[in-house]
């Protein structure tokens, strides 16, 4: 998969929360103790680093640590494509295969697990018991409009689980004064624009290749 089609499919679904008019985006409950199973999969995640999780097929590209103000943070986004393809275009959210890790700002901390899944009909997704989210598809042209499910799952202290789209606990870092000229500056944050175009790019891409099998399939 090309490294620009990467890009936009990973900033689509880190943007898609904050995107999607109606969606559930509130905080929940808080914090629970792990569900059962929980902990194990927690167990090969936690404590690893960026690199270590791209040893495992987990790529952040690019590395944008996603935030908002008065909900939180998601952190940054790394996506394992060929889990989150097959799943995504299932509808299936595979508990225990989580198509997207969550790291820190500073890319060397695990904190927290992503699933996503298109809506075919087969109603919110729990896994570990916990009902997914569900958003409306983005506008697009014909065919490219993809209602999905979503579910975060953070982690916390005393082996406890913050199931929600963002946590009031996660940070990025803020941008540096623009009047400072030697501060290292990093890219400039999205605007709504820009995201929402990367939505529609993460949308059509799965039109495209729905329609890509379906051609392959009748030319058998």
């Amino acid at each position: 998969m090309h490294i620009h089609i990467r890009t936009c499919l990973v900033l689509g679904l880190a943007l898609t929360a904050i995107l999607t008019p109606g969606a559930a985006l509130a905080d929940g409950p808080g914090p629970i103790p792990a569900p059962e199973g929980f902990a194990e999969l927690r167990a090969r995640f936690e404590g690893k680093s960026g690199d270590e999780i791209a040893a495992m097929g987990y790529i952040a590209e690019p590395p944008l640590c996603v935030s908002e103000p008065e909900l939180g943070g998601m952190g940054v986004h790394a996506l394992n494509f060929p889990a989150f393809s097959a799943q995504f275009a299932a509808g299936v959210m595979d508990a225990q295969k989580p198509p997207v890790v969550l790291l820190d700002a500073s890319l060397q901390h695990v904190i927290g697990l992503e699933w996503e899944a298109a809506d075919v009909g087969q109603g919110a997704p729990e896994p570990f018991g916990q009902p997914a989210i569900s958003l409306a598809g983005h506008p697009g042209p014909p065919g490219t409009e993809v209602p999905h499910y979503m579910l975060h799952a953070y982690f916390r202290a005393d082996g406890q689980v913050l199931f929600a789209p963002f946590d009031p606990e996660v940070t990025c870092p803020q941008m540096p004064d623009s009047s400072t000229e030697d501060v290292a500056r990093p890219e400039p944050s999205l605007g709504l624009p820009i995201a929402l175009i990367l939505g529609l790019l993460l949308v059509a891409w799965i039109g495209l290749e729905r329609r890509r099998v379906a051609h392959h399939r009748i030319e058998r």
